[in-house]
């Protein structure tokens, strides 16, 4: 096993900017795809790799099955699923033309959840066949989140585009057996960022209002902070994460600072990265990730520095990368997977990400 924070595997792109990774089931794949139009899986275990596949646009995300067989990919304006071993098509299906696919999310039983800048669409894993469309009013969705269970979505959605480019936005919930709107949470401004929590009961959010609040995904009953509650701090926030355990969430700011925080209260309990006094302000944080294990958090940021810290904000490798445009963990924690321009990363988290 090598020092946490070496760059295990480098897998160029030829230029083009690496929008999407992921990981098999498994851990022992790697997937990474971009504006270079070719999807690259290489094996993270020293085994032969699978061959590269051609796709007809830009690749924006990627999703493994349950199983590992099969991965899907937003490509332009269709889903298109292939197999693991090959490489080749089992099915490509248009989602809503004119409308570029944004994020392919699988539930567990083998679904597939897509969505477009209005859309979220339920496809049948085996032929591809929408059995389910959710138009999104007053678009545009910023971030999506399928809960554990696969039973809900959640969205951000920023009103900022669209015919009338108002200054607002929500939190929402959707029940995608029925495609009905159980829960919802208005800020002042723009959602940018949704976070379920294990159990798919709450809620994280964040807007451009600069806060980060947790409600109820069920009826949309903000939990904290308390009504009338006022933080002078300005922190930006724009991306967040949910341990995997619901004990902590992590924040990440344009001030340049991932805050980890209780799940229950919102209390900070760590700050990373942790600046001598005379340090150099950190560039505005743009990922962020926790481990599966629960005892570590990742973050990326625009001065190019990939952070592992631990839940009191101790540091405990920054990698310098190109300009970090996806980050994902492997389910066993062992690797860190970074999606820059012209290539992806694999990272090596050693023995901090599993156990």
């Amino acid at each position: 096993m090598s020092q946490p924070g070496t760059v295990a595997l480098t897998v160029e792109h030829d230029g083009g900017s690496v929008q999407a990774v992921a990981f098999s089931p498994d851990s022992t794949l790697f997937a990474s795809g971009g504006s270079d139009s070719v999807l690259r899986v290489r094996s993270t275990v020293g085994g032969s790799d699978p061959p590269d596949a051609s796709v007809d646009g830009s690749v924006v995300d990627i999703a493994f099955s349950p199983d590992g067989a099969q991965f899907a990919v937003a490509d332009f304006e269709q889903v298109v699923l292939r197999s693991t071993s090959t490489g080749s098509v089992v099915w490509q299906e248009p989602l809503a033309p004119g409308n570029s696919v944004n994020t392919v999310r699988f539930t567990p039983d083998g679904r597939l959840v897509a969505t477009t800048d209005a859309l979220v669409a339920v496809l049948d894993g085996a032929t591809g066949t929408a059995t389910r469309q959710i138009t999104v009013d007053k678009p545009l969705i910023a971030d999506v989140d399928l809960s554990r269970d696969g039973a809900r979505v959640a969205l951000a959605i920023d009103h900022r585009h669209g015919g009338d480019h108002q200054r607002a936005g929500s939190a929402r919930v959707l029940d995608l057996a029925t495609g009905e709107e159980i829960g919802r949470l208005d800020p002042g401004d723009a959602v940018l960022a949704v976070a379920f929590s294990p159990d798919a009961k709450r809620v994280l959010c964040c807007a451009a209002d600069d806060t980060t609040r947790m409600f109820e995904a069920e009826p949309g009953t903000q939990v904290w902070p308390a009504a009338g509650a006022v933080d002078e701090t300005v922190t930006a926030p724009n991306c967040l994460a949910f341990d995997p355990k619901g004990l902590c969430v992590v924040v990440g700011g344009s001030d340049g600072f991932a805050r980890v925080l209780e799940a229950a209260s919102g209390k900070e309990t760590g700050v990373a990265p942790n600046l001598a006094p005379d340090a150099p302000e950190p560039g505005a944080v743009t990922h962020v990730a926790f481990g599966p294990n629960g005892k570590v958090a990742a973050s990326a940021c625009i001065d190019n520095v990939v952070r592992l810290f631990d839940m009191d904000g101790k540091e405990h490798y920054a990698v310098s990368t190109d300009e970090v445009l996806a980050m994902e963990f492997s389910p066993d924690g062992r690797w860190l997977g970074v999606g820059c321009f012209g290539r992806a990363l694999l990272i090596d988290n050693g023995e901090l990400g599993q156990g």
